[in-house]
């Protein structure tokens, strides 16, 4: 009995002793033991138990994208011409030996300013670059218009480009009149010739042109209207409609011209006038002074060399192959086509002739004392060219 007694108080103890310690387990602290605030940072926490010191973030700089100059680039003429589908290339390639860093928009037919108003659109900025021919915006070019000069006997448009570089290398009058654009380059279009409807008739000489609506350089005006024709310069987009219609009955252009044009089945007679034709006038592209300053260096001269390259490439290949598929159309077509004689041309450059006398006298009106220097300088260059 006695030994169940004790083996029952040694479970009761045992029993107490183990809820005890239970209890200091889970008991709350006291006030003097609360833990004290956290006042080490969560990184240097992580560090003591890591045993290392955190490294600080290194901000690797990103460069600079660089500059993008976006030009917009203005031409009456349509994209699928000759004309335009270099334009298109000339773009690509600036734009590809730039790496991207030169973007140039082409805005075609008249789209961003009208023909008229090419001259004043490029040197207010609404285009930075267009297409452009001398003496196509009205009042704006006098001196320059020496190498427009009709019957001058400027041989090739070669000849033409070379004797107009020259001419404004030795008179900055010319190249100051451009104002706040500049030539990226200049030169002769092919030459001019007489090209007529079936509602008029073939022209071989001046005294054939009575009763003529013609198309033409407007320095023609006078002496045309001697001879009792007019000249009516519709808009580019307007010249197949007005053919067909009879508001105008021919074109002193070249063919280049009439075929890029879709003009060649509306024609049926065809005046050569010799190689240079009654004259050639002046196109190439301009560009705001400004647009081009902002250009780095390194973009001025990829810029300038591509532009050059491409000029040439039209002047040498591009106006000998469509002026040979534009007499080649009018031949099957069964147009009539007459080369004129030395005599007929000598006709038409003696009938040019007040054109140049009075393209001096208004010329020194308006303040150029020097036209007629400049002219003959002119003359003496196509005397001697080779």
């Amino acid at each position: 009995m006695k030994k169940i007694v004790m083996t029952s108080l040694v479970i009761v103890l045992l029993a107490s002793l183990i809820l005890s310690s239970c209890a200091e387990e889970t008991a709350e602290p006291t006030p003097a033991q609360t833990t004290p605030q956290q006042t080490t940072k969560p990184s240097e926490q992580v560090s003591r138990y890591l045993a290392i010191e955190p490294k600080p973030v290194e901000r690797t700089e990103m460069p600079e994208p660089e500059k993008v100059y976006k030009l917009r680039y203005s031409d009456w003429g349509p994209p699928f011409i000759d004309l335009g589908v270099r334009a298109k290339e000339w773009m690509a390639a600036v734009e590809e030996r730039t790496q991207g860093r030169i973007h140039i928009d082409g805005y075609w037919s008249e789209s961003l300013m009208k023909a008229d108003d090419t001259f004043r659109g490029v040197e207010t900025g609404i285009a930075d670059i267009a297409l452009y021919v001398l003496g196509g915006s009205q009042g704006v070019h006098q001196i320059n218009r020496v190498i427009d000069l009709p019957g001058t006997g400027i041989p090739t448009q070669t000849a033409q480009r070379d004797i107009y570089l020259k001419l404004r290398g030795k008179y900055p009058e010319l190249d100051a009149e451009y104002g706040n654009t500049f030539p990226l380059f200049m030169r002769g279009l092919p030459a001019e010739h007489i090209h007529t409807t079936d509602k008029f008739h073939l022209v071989r000489t001046p005294d054939d042109l009575a009763g003529l609506k013609t198309y033409a350089n407007a320095l023609w005006t006078e002496q045309l209207g001697s001879k009792d024709a007019s000249i009516n310069n519709v808009a580019v987009m307007e010249m197949y409609t007005s053919l067909e219609r009879g508001l105008i009955q021919g074109m002193f252009v070249h063919w280049l011209f009439i075929y890029s044009f879709g003009l060649t089945e509306l024609m049926k007679y065809h005046a050569v006038v010799g190689e240079g034709g009654l004259g050639m006038q002046t196109f190439g592209y301009i560009m705001n002074r400004d647009s081009y300053a902002q250009l780095p260096d390194d973009l001025k001269k990829i810029f300038m060399d591509t532009t050059l390259e491409w000029s040439a490439l039209s002047l040498s290949e591009d106006d000998p192959t469509t002026i040979a598929a534009g007499i080649a159309l009018a031949e099957e077509l069964g147009n009539e086509i007459a080369y004129l004689t030395d005599s007929e041309i000598a006709e038409w450059y003696e009938f040019a002739k007040p054109i140049q006398e009075q393209w001096i006298a208004d010329s020194e009106a308006k303040g150029f004392s020097n036209a007629r220097a400049i002219y003959d300088d002119m003359m003496q260059m196509i005397a001697e060219y080779e």
